[in-house]
């Protein structure tokens, strides 16, 4: 029997602003079957999937990608030494950069990847997105950059409130009025950095879709959702299956306009009046990804066979009207756990090697707020 493909996932955390990981992780586990091993990629100890029995085959501590490329391409080394990893999946926004530098080194030593381009990158970023949007014929809310709390103050007299105000790269809070808005940017600015963004508020329903894109502006699969439940940080908790043509009609212009290579999530809102918005272009799985899989089109699966440079149909059929409703639950480990992580950098799936390391002392969980609203 030929040995299991090793597929090495990021991503792992469950938390309010949950992680793409364990729905990869789910989703190719059901297609796989014992043809695949998993390898987590964790980039804390208190990842919670660390911890979750029987999604991991084997996990790793990594640094963070700010480290740099040689450092983090020396850690990959180090773990492919151990359980040659087949296929990488990254499941964060900030891997994608370092991953495509680092595209030609791991190919040579055998670890696949299968990474948009740089442009398309570039282009979907969400200081870009009002050209994207020209580009695709999708309307785009206004958008100014703000760059100190004049440019906040400017923003908000020309846009009016409610007021989205955006990081770069993650996290975004809508502001009611100046003293929102206020805290906004100076809790957004502390973590992310100058330029935020300002974005005009828009009611209306908000839909995702997920989708794998081939690099040729072809889209191979693609599984549209609308949002039921929404935390505060608006994050799908629950979310439903559509078929609505519109909305899939939108989001394959988009991926075709950037001819997108591997997963990505386009995130929709359609207005009162019917008009669609493009909000944002994510250039990875999203959270809900397991969605598709129990909606009978796997994506990550299609990712994987396009990985392993395979060709699969496309399939655009799916069940509508399939819903999730995500389920937190308490992830159990023990300070043995930690202290293997800690001294060895992996957790496996055996009982952890005997030693001499001193005892670790470890810093307390962070608090985890849940504040959801329906809608």
């Amino acid at each position: 029997m030929s040995a299991p493909l090793v597929v090495a996932v990021s991503g792992l955390h469950l938390g309010e602003n949950a992680q793409p990981g364990p729905g990869i992780i789910r989703s190719l586990r059901e297609a796989f079957g014992s043809r695949i091993r998993v390898v987590g990629l964790a980039y804390d100890a208190f990842d919670s999937a660390l911890y979750a029995p029987g999604l991991l085959d084997d996990a790793y501590l990594v640094p963070y990608p700010s480290v740099g490329p040689e450092a983090y391409l020396a850690r990959l080394l180090e773990i492919h030494a151990e359980c040659r990893i087949d296929l990488v999946i990254p499941c964060l926004d900030v891997e994608l950069p370092l991953l495509d530098r680092l595209a030609g080194e791991l190919e040579r030593a055998g670890i696949r990847c299968y990474l948009p381009t740089r442009e398309a990158l570039m282009a979907r970023r969400k200081a870009r997105l009002p050209e994207l949007g020209h580009t695709a014929s999708v309307a785009v809310p206004e958008t100014r950059v703000v760059t100190d709390r004049g440019a906040l103050s400017d923003a908000a007299s020309a846009l009016g409130y409610p007021l989205v105000i955006k990081a770069l790269f993650y996290e975004s809070e809508v502001a009611r009025g100046p003293d929102e808005a206020e805290s906004a940017f100076a809790r957004l600015s502390a973590v992310w950095g100058l330029p935020l963004l300002a974005q005009r508020f828009i009611t209306g329903e908000e839909y995702d879709v997920a989708a794998v894109g081939d690099g040729t502006g072809d889209v191979l699969g693609a599984v549209a959702m609308r949002k039921t439940i929404i935390t505060r940080l608006g994050k799908a908790w629950g979310a439903m299956t559509v078929d609505d043509p519109a909305i899939l009609a939108v989001a394959r212009r988009v991926i075709q306009s950037l001819r997108w290579r591997g997963p990505c999530e386009v995130e929709l809102l359609q207005d009162r009046s019917g008009m669609i918005h493009l909000i944002e272009v994510n250039p990875r799985f999203p959270a809900w990804i397991y969605l598709s899989a129990a909606a009978g089109n796997n994506l990550p699966e299609r990712l994987v066979q396009l990985a392993l440079g395979q060709r699969p149909a496309r399939a655009d059929v799916y069940r509508t009207g399939v819903f999730y409703v995500r389920h937190a639950i308490e992830a159990i480990g023990t300070v043995a756990d930690l202290d293997e992580i800690y001294s060895h950098g992996r957790r496996s799936t055996a009982p952890p090697a005997s030693g001499s390391e001193p005892p670790v002392v470890l810093p307390p969980p962070p608090a985890i707020p849940v504040d959801m609203l329906r809608i």
